[in-house]
């Protein structure tokens, strides 16, 4: 009868190391078993395995590897438990590939799940280099034709931003089931393969496989970069049709879609249905009504967000109504605003700095604009732009040109558009010294080439009267053009001939 309470007892406490979540309650279900229980005392590798599976649930690494260490006899489920845990957080993303250098030592051969954790590893530590290594082993081993290694397999090459093995590895796979095809649309996304992630979603739609929300989102997402209107209102459908009940992450992605692809309309209908928001929520819509000129809307929803008190607005909430009322007299909306960032504790903030910048110079408030300017230590690229392209506009050209110089100085990378904003200025005022270290500067950088420079280069040069400096910059744009073009026409060949003979 005893032995038969102790059994009961046992199977109670490992039904419980399952299931525990709290490392308070797994300390206390880890002491109970080392005093309780007869399988502990028996040395049972099962027992031990399941108490690295419990700490590792619980976010307690230390307590599985000490686990680990402590066990008489270790088998291959004992470092997969471990290898599973570690494969998880990439922090530790090493000390599995470590622990399986061990496991071979020991002459443990390897199972399809340790595979399956160890590209995990390798994955997240985006080792391109480990992971094709592992994809030969897992070869070697005959491992290839598992799902769950194939899907693995598919995530690191995304992760290492080799898409062409990742897809290689998805169209070699007989059973592809949803997972496989939501990991390469992922991986296509996070690798700015945009237009190929959705044409990837479609055909997974077609061929009757149910994306996940995460999935949704991803593509919504990348409906809203491509301001494709058509693509995204598709995908809403989709939702609608198969009865997905959307997550607040889905709502969201929805919401922001329809901003940015020019109905608001569209997407306050669904804010206004959404049963819980999030400051994500708020700030798609605010900034959705800036975007598309509507700052009496934005500065609206502003208020309301203000009067409910949670969640509180942040720097881009700030950065974002500023921007939609900086077209509006400053003292109006612009002033009262900069206060209350000033009293949020947001004035260093470059985001909302850059929109505090454009208000005050579209208001012809330049001092206003330098003060914000000068009190933010750490400025980026928009930031400066904003103060170059502001003086410009105010036919400041000499701010506008010694803003250049203090920005290149501090070793800022310079773009066309900042490079075409200054050369204006110098254009304006015929200044040919500055103009020619800039157009240094635009040679050297590669964008001469560029429309918008090589335009600007002409004006300053006919401005100063080098007619013939300005001919030899446009003469340079189209011969560096027709070099592109040939270039380009050349790679289309070559990649018929290659497609024609395989």
């Amino acid at each position: 009868m005893n032995k038969v309470c102790y059994c009961v007892a046992e199977a109670h406490l490992l039904q419980k190391c399952s299931t525990t979540t709290s490392l308070r309650e797994a300390r206390q279900l880890h002491a109970l078993i080392l005093t309780t229980t007869t399988a502990f005392r028996s040395q049972s590798a099962f027992l031990y395995n399941n108490i690295i599976s419990m700490y590792a649930r619980c976010g307690s690494l230390r307590d599985s590897h000490l686990v680990f260490d402590k066990m008489p006899h270790r088998t291959l489920v004992s470092y997969n438990a471990l290898l599973s845990a570690y494969s998880r957080v990439s922090d530790y993303s090493i000390s599995a590939l470590k622990l399986y250098a061990q496991m071979e030592a020991k002459g443990l051969r390897p199972s399809s799940m340790t595979f399956t954790s160890l590209l995990q590893a390798s994955s997240l530590h985006e080792d391109w280099w480990i992971g094709s290594l592992l994809h030969a082993k897992g070869l070697k081993f005959g491992f290839l034709n598992d799902i769950c290694v194939q899907t693995s397999l598919l995530n690191m090459y995304s992760n290492c931003r080799d898409l062409s093995s990742a897809e290689l590895v998805f169209w070699d796979m007989a059973d592809r089931d949803d997972v496989a095809w939501n990991s390469l649309i992922v991986g296509y996304l996070k690798n700015n393969k945009i237009e190929e992630g959705v044409r990837l979603f479609i055909a997974m739609v077609r061929v009757g496989f149910t994306p996940t929300q995460f999935t949704y989102c991803m593509v919504l997402n990348a409906c809203s970069r491509l301001r494709d209107y058509h693509s995204g209102r598709l995908i809403h459908a989709h939702v609608i049709v198969r009865n997905v009940s959307p997550d607040l992450h889905l709502q969201n992605a929805l919401v922001d879609m329809y901003c940015n692809v020019g109905y608001t309309q569209t997407a306050y209908r669904i804010f206004s249905r959404m049963e819980n928001t999030d400051l994500v929520s708020w700030n798609s819509m605010i900034a959705g009504c800036s975007e598309n000129e509507d700052g009496e809307k934005a500065m609206n929803l502003f208020v309301q967000l203000k009067e409910f008190g949670f969640p509180k607005p942040d720097d881009y909430t700030y950065a974002s109504v500023i921007s939609a009322t900086g077209a509006f007299p400053s003292s109006s909306y612009g002033k009262p605003l900069h206060a209350q960032v000033t009293k949020a504790g947001y004035e260093r903030s470059v985001f909302v700095g850059s929109t505090l910048v454009s208000m005050y110079f579209k208001n012809h408030e330049s001092e206003a604009a330098q003060r914000v300017f000068y009190s933010i230590s750490g400025k980026d690229v928009v930031l400066w732009t904003e103060m170059i392209t502001g003086y410009s506009k105010m036919t400041d050209g000499m701010s506008a040109i010694r803003c250049f110089f203090e920005m290149h100085h501090e070793a800022h990378e310079v773009d066309n558009y900042i490079l075409s904003g200054v050369l204006s200025a110098c254009a304006d005022l015929a200044i040919l010294k500055q103009g020619e270290i800039i157009h240094s500067y635009a040679f050297k950088l590669g964008y001469d080439a560029e429309m918008s420079v090589s335009g600007s280069l002409i004006d300053m040069y006919a401005k100063n009267g080098r007619l013939e400096a300005a001919y030899l910059a446009e003469l340079h744009r189209l011969k560096r053009n027709m070099i592109r073009t040939e270039n380009d026409d050349n790679e289309a060949q070559n990649g018929c001939y290659i497609s024609c003979r395989g």
